[in-house]
């Protein structure tokens, strides 16, 4: 268990009840959606990378029908913009603060998630006739250096936002 960990189960969650486990709830929502851009970052996409291209449309085309996806990244939005708000209550400004940074940051990540990746997971899923080499083989082209690279940006900014999030719980405990 970390310090921090330590500190928030002696104070109760966070503390300070309902309002510590909305924020320790964002900041799991906030992980979850970072582990998920790093295993895409780190282990999907490079050994993707190799594959043919029937392949690559395919596999991609199995975690476009994800659920999982579409919905961690909404709750952790909608868990984002209510942390600064509920801790507006009762904590000082430089909590709220880092709360809104947090906050900032991961409207990047999803907008940037709607903006590049999701219209270019319609593109890969917009592929019906896996027997053609040349669409496949155009597909990819115009899908995987942007993907990849927006991925890379989405995956750095939401472990910043998460990192954000912590320094409010820091100095929420500390108090």
């Amino acid at each position: 268990m970390t310090p921090l960990m330590q500190e928030s189960a002696r104070q109760g969650t966070a503390g300070r009840g309902w309002i510590g486990i909305a924020v320790w709830t964002t900041l799991l929502a906030l992980v979850l959606v970072a582990g998920l851009n790093v295993t895409f970052a780190a282990a999907v996409m490079p050994n993707l990378a190799g594959a043919d291209d029937h392949t690559f449309v395919t596999t991609l085309q199995r975690y476009n029908d994800n659920a999982v996806f579409p919905g961690s990244y909404t709750v952790a939005l909608v868990l984002a913009a209510v942390a600064p708000m509920v801790l507006r209550r009762r904590d000082p400004a430089a909590v709220v603060r880092w709360a809104m940074v947090a906050f900032a940051l991961y409207v990047v990540v999803f907008v940037l998630t709607m903006a590049v990746n999701v219209p270019l997971n319609n593109e890969i899923d917009a592929v019906r006739d896996l027997s053609d080499a040349a669409a496949l083989a155009d597909v990819r082209e115009r899908f995987e250096t942007t993907w990849v690279a927006a991925n890379a940006v989405r995956t750095v900014l939401s472990f910043v936002a998460a990192g954000a999030l912590v320094r409010a719980l820091q100095l929420r405990t500390a108090r």
